[in-house]
């Protein structure tokens, strides 16, 4: 009987079905994202219904808050759910569906102005239910995926999900640019339905994955003598470098956030800059997303996710620079130039959360990992907030001014990116190294 062939880098049946569930649901994830794109798509319909550069701000800073908070109190409580994979199949259901209300209310009446509360209760619900599942779902994965294919799941997800966007670019594209053929409210219906239609979806493909038991680590002789790893956030910064390092890059990174939601505002008021060349930005930071996807989930795989996290943070520090540089221009087709490289590089910088992801996965296990998730989330909570402080600021100072604070601030990330410790996984070619330390986390035979 000839034998049933199988990729060599998955360990298990198990861990081959897992690894197909979980990169659907990212993937389709990823592509109802596009439609829901906080850089572009929201600021344009908050512009659209209020005109507000405060509330362009409290809807990025409710995405960010809702989205870490939740995690530091799921962390504490993991223990205390039976089934991960039914809670966070039931947090899909239940979040996701919060869009529906401001769709029925554009369908009842566009011009009500309940649409901005409809909207706000729905974009919460959802960011809200993604904070909620983001722990037990790295659980899930750190479970079932081995350290060694973490690269590749991420990588696939985001690129497959990135080759669906560009799809939905396409659509967007024409929905954005021709506001005669598709008016309010239709341009905006037709976004969040396709949006709600692909998280649906995504949720249904979330039920092949088949939860793995947590597994309790045997430790030698040697490793029995080891002190237990700091319990609490300062002992974890005091005695965790790598984890220290970590966090200090993401939250310089995450200060760019003060930026990302008025790029697109600060666009619109180059001449030369019409919305046939916004729909042309929602294409250029798709491509920019299938390209990271490839990028930094091939750096992940054969550098080191080390390396992966200073080619993320150095696509940051670029996006602010060419938007500077594209304000200085004088001639329209070198500002368009700039302008679309700069939202390219916005979407590639959307993939670098893979080196940062799978660098915490190298340094935890199956003790520390969900602990170490929900540090990092708190510490990023407070960042959550800074979207409405630069939207109030910008009525004091100019676009440049704020974006030229963030640039110095990622210039630091970027300095402290080459100080990250090297952890003990190696990534060469032909080589599956392991940490001596622990165990893998793969599937059981």
């Amino acid at each position: 009987m000839r034998p049933t062939m199988r990729p060599n880098w998955f360990s298990s049946a198990l861990e081959r079905r897992n690894f197909a569930g979980l990169t659907t649901d990212g993937a389709l994830y990823f592509v109802a994202l596009t439609f829901l794109d906080a850089t572009i798509l929201i600021p344009l319909f908050l512009q659209h219904v209020s005109g507000s550069p405060l509330l362009i701000g409290l809807a990025t800073a409710i995405r960010q808050l809702c989205f870490v908070l939740p995690q530091v109190f799921i962390a504490k409580w993991m223990h205390r759910i039976p089934r991960l994979s039914r809670f966070v199949f039931r947090t899909y259901l239940i979040c996701r569906f919060g869009f529906l209300l401001v769709i029925g209310m554009l369908l009842y009446n566009s011009q009500s102005p309940w649409v901005l509360l409809c909207f706000f209760i729905g974009h919460t619900m959802f960011c809200l239910g993604e904070g909620l599942i983001q722990v037990p779902w790295m659980e899930l994965t750190g479970r079932s995926i081995r350290p060694q294919n973490h690269g590749k799941l991420f990588g696939m997800m985001q690129t497959l999900g990135a080759a669906g966007s560009f799809a939905a670019g396409l659509l967007i594209q024409r929905v954005v640019s021709q506001p005669d053929q598709f008016p309010y409210p239709l341009n905006f219906l037709i976004v969040f339905s396709t949006a709600f239609l692909l998280l649906f979806c995504s949720s249904l493909s979330f039920l092949y994955v088949k939860e793995v038991p947590r597994r309790m680590e045997i430790p030698s002789d040697g490793e029995k003598k080891r002190p237990e790893p700091a319990r609490s956030l300062a002992g974890t910064l005091r005695k965790n470098l790598p984890f220290r390092r970590l966090m200090s890059i993401q939250m310089l990174c995450g200060l760019h956030q003060l930026a990302m939601p008025f790029y697109i505002l600060y666009v619109q008021t180059m001449p030369g800059i019409g919305m046939d060349v916004i729909g042309e930005l929602v294409i250029a930071q798709i491509v920019g997303g299938l390209a990271g996807g490839v990028l930094f989930g091939t750096l992940s795989e054969k550098i080191g996710n080390r390396a992966t996290v200073r080619w993320a943070v150095l696509c940051n520090v670029l996006v602010p620079v060419l938007i500077l540089f594209a304000g200085q221009q004088e001639t329209g087709s070198g500002r368009q130039t700039l302008v679309l490289t700069a939202f390219g590089l916005l979407g590639v910088v959307s993939s670098g959360w893979i080196g940062f992801t799978n660098y915490l996965l190298e340094i935890s296990n199956d003790q520390t990992r969900g602990r170490l998730v929900a540090y990092l989330n708190l510490c990023m909570a407070p960042l959550s907030v800074l979207p409405i402080f630069s939207g109030t600021l910008l009525e004091a100072v100019s676009y440049e001014t704020v974006f030229v604070i963030v640039l110095i601030l990622l210039l630091v990330a970027l300095y402290l990116s080459w100080h990250l410790p090297l952890t003990t996984i190696r990534h060469r070619r032909g080589e599956r190294a392991v940490r001596s330390d622990r165990q893998t986390n793969a599937a059981p035979r």
